[in-house]
């Protein structure tokens, strides 16, 4: 079979601009905000003419719809990061959650526009969005493995538990989407350690309940 051709240096360069374009619009967003970020700035920052701009991109929600793309992989990179751990199946959920509020936290703007856009493009009527359709399976074999171990309930199926908890994610997520207030860092927090109240496996009490004396009969002379 033969090797692909190398790399032009026209193509690089192409490859180059491309990616500083991005780039460029990537740290606008973070710091002003999407919607008031234009194409001309981002033009400006990158040091091109927006002519340019519209060579590599459609339009400013076209550099939108590729950082979905690359948040979708950044979401399974953190959850396949919690499974390959040796910690308890309640780390590696408060891990990956808390891993999750911290991402957000750091350019919570930018987070939910990239949200509301994979929301508005890749959700189908009646469908889950992507995102969590990602994280479903993983959180399934996680939950399996923690069947095996004892960690979690087992009068349960892991493929309902992970539902479960994928969707307490869903909801707490959906209403920041509703709310830009609504306090999602938090909230990502206190579902975590709900979620884990809700799936953990109820330790068997062994103590049997203490028998209460009788009285003794009063002594007859």
């Amino acid at each position: 079979m033969a090797e692909p051709a190398p790399e032009g240096r026209l193509e690089k360069r192409k490859r180059e601009r491309r990616l500083r374009i991005y780039t460029t619009a990537v740290d606008l967003f973070r710091t002003q905000g999407f919607e008031r970020t234009t194409v001309s700035q981002i033009a400006e920052a990158a040091d091109i003419v927006p002519a340019t701009f519209f060579n590599h991109f459609e339009s400013k929600n076209a550099l939108l719809g590729q950082m979905t793309t690359e948040v979708l992989d950044v979401i399974e990179g953190m959850l396949e990061e919690q499974l390959e751990t040796a910690d308890s199946i309640r780390e590696r959920l408060t891990g990956f959650v808390t891993h999750a509020a911290d991402q957000i936290a750091e350019a919570r703007g930018l987070a939910r526009d990239v949200l509301l856009e994979l929301v508005r493009t890749e959700s189908e009527p009646g469908q889950q969005p992507p995102y969590l359709g990602r994280i479903h399976e993983p959180f399934a074999v996680m939950l399996r493995e923690g069947q095996e171990r004892g960690d979690v309930r087992r009068d349960r199926d892991a493929t309902f538990l992970a539902e479960m908890v994928v969707g307490i994610l869903n909801a707490a997520i959906t209403n920041w989407l509703a709310d830009p207030d609504y306090p999602i860092e938090q909230r990502l927090r206190q579902v975590a350690e709900f979620a884990w109240e809700a799936i953990r496996r109820e330790s068997d009490s062994t103590d049997a309940p203490a028998a209460a004396s009788k009285p003794s009969a009063p002594s007859q002379d």
